[in-house]
């Protein structure tokens, strides 16, 4: 009887059919090769079903009506047949090595639930380095272990750089379907929350970034920031004591208030004061939060 593939790697995508082939071809071209391949088109309307069609019997197509990245994934993680679940972005592009270094960790520790790596920016350095986790950073996640600390200062975490035991997934509940952009750090915190997890200092994929970048939407992604930060908060009693309350606070208000300025930039004069006062209700002596408190008092008379 076949035992079936070791790895499901899943990915989700949405009319991105001009990048979707250089990512199908290097997660096919890998080193490792004991790996189905499984695509959900989230109701592309541009030639991905004709990319897709390319390739043949080398990936299972998938189709749902477009519900968003986190149901497309939860879809694809159904239809797994393998014990570990890769999940990809349809724009990123995976290392030659990346599955056989992850698999090797997962082989090593079969207790953690979450193995992840690092990985580079494709164009060349981004924030004045090649890697999405700063080298000295990454070297001591490896050394120490992980932290909650780690994943909720920086959300560390990059989906295309780990394997997830299909096990843990389904039992968590795969993704938080109402999330667009901070699934991947609402699905480690709660991976963290449950299982051992497990971080290697190797760069396995490479990161694109270009305008059709979901997380380019700031206003989401802070709303949803926050959003996962209270849901962390709401189940795990434990979380606030091991971060900190003031740390949990300090987070919390910056989020507040990056989302203040963004909006009082648009003109949204009233939410962009609700937002800042959320930020003061929760630092209420951080005297840069006070100053545009007064700034926006002084505009509006």
């Amino acid at each position: 009887m076949n035992p079936g593939p070791a790895v499901s790697v899943v990915i989700a995508t949405y009319n991105r059919a001009r990048l979707l082939p250089q990512t199908l071809d290097s997660i096919l071209s890998q080193r490792f090769q004991d790996f189905e391949l499984i695509v959900v088109d989230d109701g592309s309307s541009d030639d991905t079903a004709r990319v897709l069609a390319g390739y043949g019997d080398r990936l299972r197509r998938l189709q749902q009506e477009n519900r968003g990245p986190s149901a497309a994934r939860n879809l694809g993680v159904s239809a797994a047949r393998a014990p570990w679940i890769s999940i990809q972005d349809s724009d990123d592009l995976s290392a030659p090595h990346h599955l056989e270094t992850l698999y090797r960790a997962a082989r090593q520790f079969p207790d953690c639930a979450l193995i992840f790596a690092n990985g580079k920016y494709l164009g060349g350095p981004e924030h004045r380095r090649d890697e999405i986790i700063p080298a000295k950073k990454s070297a001591a996640l490896a050394a120490r272990g992980v932290r909650l600390q780690d994943l909720f200062d920086k959300s560390i975490v990059r989906l295309q750089a780990s394997l997830i035991a299909k096990a843990a997934y389904d039992a968590l509940g795969g993704h938080d379907e109402s999330l667009r952009i901070c699934m991947d750090l609402d699905l480690a915190l709660r991976l963290f929350m449950n299982y051992p997890v497990k971080y290697l200092d190797e760069s396995v994929f490479y990161y694109r970034k270009h305008e059709g970048n979901i997380g380019r939407n700031e206003e989401l992604r802070l709303t949803e920031n926050i959003r996962v930060i209270e849901k962390l908060l709401r189940d795990y009693a434990a979380a606030e004591d091991l971060l900190g309350s003031a740390s949990v606070a300090r987070r919390l208000a910056y989020r507040y208030y990056r989302l203040a300025k963004g909006r009082w930039k648009r003109g949204q004069r009233a939410e962009a004061r609700s937002a800042l006062g959320a930020a003061l209700s929760l630092r209420p002596f951080a005297a840069k939060y006070r100053l545009y408190q007064l700034r926006w008092q002084a505009f509006a008379r």
